[in-house]
């Protein structure tokens, strides 16, 4: 604990070097004074900002760096429409003047119960794991701003029962033949466990707590927010907030730097240390090492096409030396060329240094407010391609990709409706075949994976898996309801190379293999929010028809197909209730 503090201070040292030395040869770009707080991803501003998005454009942000700050929801809701009730009000806290330019305000305090009556389900959820039974979290706080320096702490408190259910067939066994709390199917190279211990447990994540200091458009700081980076509504491929918030550095812009006859730019660059859960088991010829992550999200939109962002986001993870500490070179891994053959020109050979994960994304977001329609897309990628012609004749190699659409639409019984459509795939091509493509967010030396405490820091579909998502909300004058459908071919990546590892002969299998076996989760659901004088209710219930549950049948064929196998299924239902006081 002493070393890891002592790392966090010379890191955040550094950085605050480079910020001022950035920050006095950008500043010129800025054109007034901004002081706010950031806001929560998800938050009921978010959703504002976003429908004000689809009606009036993005220009004052991308939406593709969050959490954004306080002034942008300001800005984007006083162009609200005052027809549209709840949806075009402000729900800003009181705040109270504390004297020069300092003012103080609250976040406004919210309770969450979840629960799930067969087995855990749930996602984007930061430092809360829905697992069977009762979840109970709390979230409130407050913030204090003045023109150059911001703190905001908003913990993030949850109780979770973490109930007994049906465990999966495919979970590791240590060497004594005793049971891990490892992933399902993947195993030990990745720290994801299929259930949290044995017993009930309560989580303290400090949550949205940040120091920051900034000056006009430019921010720097320390903070433990969870982040979002891309356009994609439901399920980003780099950083999203399925998993706790990491403690983090970083230097970045509060809204678009504006640069005559290019464009608007939007970056942050942090470097950030991510944790280790209770169950994650080191190997015998390893020791345990701190890790750091390096990384940087830049979002570009054009002069000649305001409305469109481009993205490239990347991030690095390496284990922090122990005797040396965090080293300049550690805060540069994200300027590693992406090409193999230049790797290896510019840092040596690979077995000369120290290990590290390449993680790259990018993205593009493009809205029509004239159509009340966007489009948006991701293309992710691990590691490296060796060289521009590897990467032109195989770019699906260890890559998955999300694409979606929302659009705002007129129709009877409600103002409007908001209609989301997305595909997400984290499945290897067919190109497994010829050359390996490993696990999503795995990593062969640095073991723990793009995760932080045990859960997956990109998509919560998690490594091997696909999903299509559709949802339709009518918006009314007090809040909104809808439903919604999701299909997720659970870890596909597993079923396929299990059934490959059979090696039955091509005679006896026909040119089949377990085609009908596949894990697959069907979810319909419905969800709603109501306003109700200074109380903010939402609620959500969702069915689940988890298709080949556990496993359990995965090898065992003796004249079985998909005509007389007998399924074995299983079902969840979850009910989500919220209350938030908006004062």
């Amino acid at each position: 604990m002493q070393r890891s503090r002592k790392i966090w201070l010379i890191g955040s040292y550094l950085h605050f070097r480079l910020c001022v030395l950035l920050t006095a040869g950008i500043f010129l770009f800025s054109v007034q004074p901004l002081f706010s707080q950031t806001i929560p991803i998800d938050d009921i501003q978010e959703e504002q900002i976003r429908i004000q998005q689809l009606i009036h454009g993005s220009l004052y942000s991308g939406f593709t760096n969050r959490p954004v700050w306080n002034h942008t929801y300001d800005a984007y809701m006083d162009l609200g429409e005052a027809r549209y009730g709840f949806w075009s009000r402000k729900h800003n806290a009181p705040q109270v003047e504390m004297g020069g330019s300092f003012r103080a305000g609250l976040y406004q305090p919210s309770v969450k119960i979840t629960t799930n009556s067969r087995v855990p389900y749930g996602d984007n959820n930061e430092a809360a794991w829905y697992g069977r039974g009762f979840t109970g979290e709390f979230n409130g706080g407050f913030w204090i701003t003045s023109d150059y320096v911001t703190l905001t702490f908003r913990p993030h408190m949850v109780t979770h029962d973490n109930m007994e259910f049906e465990e999966p067939r495919f979970i590791p066994e240590d060497e004594h033949g005793n049971q891990l709390f490892a992933a399902e199917g993947i195993g030990d190279i990745i720290d994801r466990p299929f259930r949290f211990g044995d017993e009930s447990f309560n989580t303290l994540s400090l949550g949205y707590t940040s120091l920051r200091v900034h000056y006009k458009m430019i921010e720097a700081g320390v903070s433990n927010e969870p982040l979002w980076w891309g356009g994609n509504v439901k399920y980003p491929l780099l950083m999203s907030n399925n998993a706790p918030g990491m403690k983090h550095f970083f230097l970045g812009t509060r809204k678009p730097l504006h640069i005559p006859y290019v464009g608007n730019l939007e970056f942050k660059w942090l470097g950030a240390f991510p944790e280790d859960s209770e169950y994650f088991e080191y190997r015998a010829d390893q020791e345990r090492h701190d890790r750091f992550m390096n990384g940087i999200n830049i979002s570009y939109s054009p002069v000649f096409a305001p409305n469109l962002h481009i993205g490239l986001s990347r991030v690095v993870h390496t284990y922090i030396d122990p005797v040396k500490g965090l080293t300049r070179e550690d805060l540069g891994m994200i300027f590693d060329p992406f090409m193999l053959n230049n790797f290896v020109e510019t840092r040596g050979p690979l077995s000369n240094i120290k290990p590290r994960n390449h993680l790259n994304s990018i993205y593009a977001r493009w809205i029509w407010p004239e159509s009340r329609f966007e489009l948006f897309g991701e293309f992710y990628r691990e590691d490296f391609a060796y060289d521009s012609r590897d990467l032109l004749m195989e770019p699906r190699h260890n890559s998955g990709y999300a694409f979606g659409a929302q659009k705002l639409f007129d129709a009877p019984l409600v103002d409007f409706y908001r209609m989301h459509v997305e595909f997400t795939n984290m499945t290897p091509s067919y190109l497994r075949e010829v050359r390996l493509q490993n696990y999503y967010y795995t990593h062969p030396e640095i073991r723990q994976g793009h995760t932080n405490r045990g859960q997956v820091l990109g998509a919560a579909i998690g490594p091997g898996s696909n999903s299509q998502f559709f949802a339709i909300d009518g918006y009314f004058q007090d809040g909104r309801a809808g439903v919604f459908v999701r299909r997720l071919a659970d870890n596909n990546h597993f079923h396929y190379e299990y059934d490959r590892s059979l090696n039955r002969p091509e005679e006896w299998r026909g040119g089949y293999g377990d085609y009908w076996r596949n894990r697959t989760d069907l979810t319909l659901g419905a969800r709603a929010l109501y306003n109700y004088g200074e109380f903010l209710i939402t609620g959500e219930f969702s069915w689940t028809k988890l298709f080949n549950y556990g496993r359990f049948d995965y090898g065992q064929f003796g004249g079985l197909s998909i005509a007389n196998f007998e399924p074995y299924d299983t079902t969840n239902m979850q009910f989500q209730i919220s209350v938030s006081y908006l004062f």
